[in-house]
């Protein structure tokens, strides 16, 4: 008898045996199903017993807020401190008094949005809407969509028990919490409650705190434009908010308008409604996007990019004091997502952190210098299309100039401390994204450092072997250098320091795409769902055609200048109360048992390369004086504007993105700039952000001061030999040598002189790719730079 049959047989039988004892299966089933939910709704009214007087203390502080009884001057502050123990931050929950049952009926737009979105039947039911809970049963199981039936009386129980998890288990618990509620208070303080305490994104807790962060005004000002974009952000506040995705909340936003226009007698003046209101919906959006100045830029492959002045003043709002905004912000959001409203607003806090002051002070100037020299150029040809008396391109020259931006980011690598973090280039206080944590852009040939390293790794080569810069096409992919033409043979070094493509595609190929990506995941903790979206399986990865946030990129090259064990970034380290009683401590791991990922012999070779990129031979050629000289190594990345992109705008020619990956002694710093609408503009990732990481490092040098090395002592099977940089052997058989290079790494047996031939590779056939691009994603213009001034090198392209 076949499986088939089997499968056959056994469902006949269960049918015979249902057929002939169903008054038993019945009655079974109904002693189980009543079990169930005697446990169920018991255990349910257990938890509720447990948590009563916590909720109780809660409801009191609720109440209170929305009595006169209620001071916000008794908040106390929490303050953040650097590394030093400066006071870098200081911020206070609430600075404001929230809605109150005695100006409730103030605030008559939102009351109205919320309830025409959320709860229509709010004076109506004590608690649960049986009527919509059903209904929202049968459109979840007939449809698989989502569809909310809870009220806000279930909403704010929610909100007060805080459970966690959603189960059966604490929807239950919820109930008892709903119906607890609507037997202490009145309709109006449950309402004048849940509108102070419901989350509404980006920080910000209950209606008061939200409207002044979104639209610089308080509750009862609101228009029902603005109530509506509010509410619309209660189903999923983190991602359906304005300033985080606002295509969806701009969605949203006409939906609720249009479901108050059905509803104006919830309104609690509905004479106060404009007249035709559900006529004039559409009218009023548009009214709401030119007063906030909502624009749509079409980016490359048809994506759209929203620009408003929502929350343009909101950013800082809560601080008093406010001396690193992105990484302050940052804290901030960390501390009120672990800790209790009531903590937060009756416990003073200390949160000592990893910055450090004095090197984010020097990171922010740096920064701003650098991109204002961009938007200085930029303004330059803004001022040439107007006297031309081309209009049309002088605005299009106006918004590339105003989307200008980028970041920095610097770790220190011996323990993952985050020392200074500038997230943004911010031509005003308008917050959009922290671009050096959460924006992923391409990073061009600033990668090439972790494909030289594993080619170390993997024995292909070593910084001496000699390659061969060729017209190669592996598996229709045929990489163009960022300069015209090959090169011809030469060492990998200067291959490295010269950011040469096909040398970099060559390796790619022998090391193994797979590998590469496996790699890169244990750096940066990525999952393979992740990796597989950041990251396409071909070799167009070796010119970075990946995505790589700022903090990654910085966390790769901090790996490496911790001889190759795992780096995680920390910002806080430990959070007290004003008396001293620790709240919460980062427990970090031991440094020295930090995970081997790479090979700390191939980390030094690959330090040693850094190194050239920054001399005579490299994209960025440093010239420092005798009594400046401080160690340093670093890699350049160029990406290039795509053709599609320079001709959505006017034919412009530039480039998209710009990066360095800067080392020092206890120093990686990641730089990126670039353009918010992915605009084309002049620059290079030696001259535009190179040189904003030297400006850092050049302060950092002379105020803070640098170690003697690169590379810290390590146990490894390794040689230190001096060689000569021109011919790549060994100092001692040269009679002359113009550019000496001492104490260099090798592994064993690999050195010049060693007794071991280096390899040589040569143009490979068969690989992985499938991309058969003939335009180069990365490039990179030669630069000389010097203290204390910056200069471009006259032949830059």
């Amino acid at each position: 008898m076949n499986i088939k049959d089997r499968i056959l047989g056994i469902l006949a039988s269960i049918l015979q045996y249902s057929k002939t004892n169903w008054r038993s299966i019945l009655k079974y089933s109904v002693i189980s199903g009543i079990v169930i939910l005697s446990f169920l709704v018991g255990g349910s009214y257990v938890v509720w017993l447990t948590k009563q007087e916590e909720v109780a203390r809660n409801l009191e502080t609720f109440q209170r807020e929305v009595s006169d009884a209620y001071d916000p001057n008794e908040i106390k502050p929490i303050r953040i401190l650097d590394k030093n123990g400066k006071l870098i931050g200081e911020f206070s929950r609430r600075k404001f008094r929230p809605i109150r049952t005695d100006n409730l009926a103030n605030h008559g737009n939102i009351i109205w949005a919320l309830l025409s979105s959320e709860d229509r039947d709010f004076y109506e039911h004590n608690g649960v809407n049986f009527t919509a809970l059903l209904r929202a049963i049968i459109v979840n199981l007939t449809t698989f969509q989502k569809q909310g039936g809870s009220t806000l009386t279930q909403q704010l129980a929610k909100l007060t028990l805080d459970l966690g998890a959603r189960n059966v288990f604490n929807k239950l618990t919820e109930f008892y919490c709903t119906f607890y509620l609507e037997s202490k208070f009145d309709k109006n303080t449950i309402l004048a409650m849940y509108l102070n305490r419901i989350f509404l994104g980006e920080g910000n807790t209950g209606v008061e705190e939200a409207s002044r962060y979104y639209f610089n005004k308080p509750a009862y000002e609101l228009t029902p434009a603005e109530a509506a974009l509010l509410v619309g952000t209660i189903p999923a506040p983190s991602n359906y908010n304005a300033v985080r995705n606002p295509k969806i909340a701009l969605k949203r936003q006409k939906m609720v308008m249009t479901v108050m226009g059905k509803n104006q007698n919830l309104h609690p003046n509905p004479k106060s409604i404009e007249r035709d209101f559900e006529k004039k919906v559409d009218a009023n959006i548009r009214k709401f996007r030119s007063f906030y100045v909502v624009e749509e830029t079409k980016e490359e492959e048809d994506k759209v990019v929203i620009t408003s002045e929502i929350g343009k003043y909101g950013f800082d709002k809560d601080f008093t004091i406010n001396l690193a905004s992105d990484f302050n912000f940052g804290v901030r959001q960390f501390v009120i997502e672990n800790f209790s409203e009531i903590d937060l607003e009756s416990r003073g806090m200390n949160v000592y952190t990893t910055l450090d002051y004095d090197k984010q002070e020097a990171a922010e100037r740096s920064l701003r210098e650098g991109i204002e020299a961009v938007r200085k150029k930029l303004s330059e040809d803004k001022a040439n299309y107007l006297k031309a008396g081309k209009t049309e391109e002088a605005s299009k020259q106006n918004k590339i100039i105003e989307n200008m931006n980028g970041s920095l980011i610097s770790i220190n690598p011996t323990n993952g401390y985050v020392e200074a973090m500038v997230g943004s280039y911010k031509i005003s206080n308008i917050f959009r994204l922290n671009r050096a944590v959460s924006a992923v852009r391409q990073p061009g040939s600033v990668i090439k450092g972790l494909v030289y390293l594993m080619a170390f790794e993997k024995r292909i080569a070593t910084p001496t072997s000699i390659v061969v810069d060729e017209p190669i096409k592996i598996r229709g992919y045929a990489p163009k250098n960022w300069y015209k033409g090959h090169r011809g043979a030469m060492q990998v070094r200067t291959a490295f320091a010269q950011s040469v493509n096909t040398i970099a595609v060559k390796f790619m190929d022998e090391i193994g795409v797979g590998d590469f990506i496996h790699t890169l995941g244990k750096i940066l903790d990525l999952d393979s769902s992740e990796l597989s979206r950041r990251f396409q399986h071909n070799l167009t990865l070796a010119l970075g055609s990946g995505e790589l946030s700022p903090k990654e990129l910085a966390t790769v090259y901090a790996t490496i200048a911790n001889n190759g064990k795992k780096v995680k970034p920390v910002e806080i380290l430990r959070i007290t109360d004003f008396e001293g009683s620790e709240l919460y401590v980062n427990l970090l791991p031991d440094p020295k048992e930090a995970e081997q990922i790479l090979d700390p012999v191939a980390c030094a070779m690959t330090l040693n390369l850094l190194e050239a990129v920054v001399s005579e031979e490299g994209t960025l050629k440093i010239a420092l004086k005798d009594g400046e000289k401080f160690p340093l190594g670093g890699k350049t990345g160029t990406v290039q504007s795509p053709k599609e992109a320079q001709k959505r705008w006017g034919s412009r020619k530039g480039v998209r993105d710009v990066w360095f990956a800067g080392v020092n002694p206890n120093l990686v710093t990641a730089v990126w700039v670039g353009n918010d609408l992915g605009a084309p503009f002049p620059g290079s990732g030696s001259g535009t952000s190179g040189s904003i990481w030297f400006r850092y490092v050049s302060h950092v040098a002379r105020t803070l001061g640098f170690s003697d090395s690169l590379i810290t002592p390590f146990n490894g099977d390794y040689v230190k030999v001096d060689i000569c940089a021109e011919t790549g052997g060994l100092l001692s058989n040269e009679a002359e040598c113009k550019h000496p290079l001492y104490g260099q790494y090798y592994y064993v047996g690999d050195q010049p002189g060693g007794g071991a031939t280096a390899p040589t590779v040569t143009q490979t056939e068969g690989a992985t790719s499938t991309n058969s691009s003939e335009e180069a994603l990365s490039g990179e213009d030669a630069v000389e730079l010097e203290l204390p001034e910056t200069k471009e090198d006259p032949n830059d392209d």
